[in-house]
């Protein structure tokens, strides 16, 4: 071998010698170790940044794997949430529409007392009627007495009869109210369930947000990710509000049917009066024949 190939050789050890001193200071300053390491030290730290790099990708894997769960269980609380809404909708129309014939009901009862309360006043003022003509037949002859004694008996039965008719209708107005309170309760107990469910929606608004939040830095690809449904505030507040409105119930079909009852036990007392009377007249006319 001539001298010219052995220091050939001997250059290209010596580049062959600086690339590996280099190349083990380059792997060094990425494995953060110290420069004067030796081989071993080299291998133990690249297999610990390789189990490192192989539990990173664990973790990625798991935690794309937690949010693809948790992408999948808001959009199911999603759905529940607008299945929800449209049932507060649905619940928020037929509490108006009870509402409407609760109202109804109750005007028609007020109507239906008023003109029993005239009846009543025309039943008073026919009996007072009775009462001066029983003052007439005191001084009239014993055969009118008996013939007006008759009519008289008539006109009390078909008084009895407007008084019973009067006392059923009565009966009935007073069924017809507490359909109508039970009503009232059944539109109050859903209006306080349509409040909670509201309250619910709410929550779940709340959390799904939250969700969303956490898992938007979870998430490389953002937009994968979809932006919670944006809620009907004023159908909300409007359920709420009439939830809130809720809480005086009427009372006039009460006062109707004390009204009624009054007037009633009146014309009682009037025709046990009026009896008494005739009664009187049927005792004193043979006495003066």
């Amino acid at each position: 071998m001539d001298r010219a190939e052995l220091e050939l050789q001997l250059e290209v050890w010596k580049d062959l010698a600086i690339s590996k001193q280099m190349l083990i200071g380059a792997a060094a300053e990425a494995l953060k170790i110290k420069s004067d390491c030796s081989m071993d030290e080299i291998k133990e730290a690249f297999e610990k940044a390789t189990k490192r790099a192989t539990e990173a990708d664990a973790n990625i894997t798991k935690a794309q794997e937690d949010a693809a769960s948790a992408i999948a269980a808001m959009e199911i609380k999603v759905k529940e949430s607008d299945i929800a809404h449209n049932k507060a909708m649905e619940a928020s129309d037929k509490s108006h529409e009870e509402r409407l014939v609760a109202e109804h009901r109750v005007n028609a009862g007020r109507e239906a007392n008023s003109d029993l309360l005239k009846k009543a006043k025309a039943e008073i003022a026919d009996k007072d009627k009775a009462l001066k003509q029983i003052k007439k037949i005191l001084h009239d002859s014993p055969e009118n007495v008996v013939k007006k004694l008759k009519n008289l008996k008539k006109e009390k039965m078909d008084e009895a009869n407007l008084r019973k008719k009067a006392e059923e209708d009565a009966r009935k107005q007073k069924k017809e109210k507490q359909k109508a309170e039970q009503d009232f309760k059944d539109l109050e107990s859903s209006l306080e369930q349509s409040a909670k469910l509201v309250e619910q929606i709410r929550e779940l608004k709340t959390f799904s947000e939250a969700q969303y939040d956490q898992l938007k830095e979870l998430v490389k690809d953002k937009k994968t990710l979809e932006k919670t449904p944006v809620l009907d505030e004023d159908l909300l507040e409007a359920v709420e509000s009439l939830s809130s409105k809720d809480d005086k119930k009427p009372d006039s079909g009460d006062k109707a049917t004390k009204g009624i009852d009054s007037n009633n036990k009146e014309s009682k007392n009037k025709d046990s009066k009026k009896s008494a009377t005739k009664k009187k007249a049927v005792k004193r006319k043979p006495k003066k024949k």
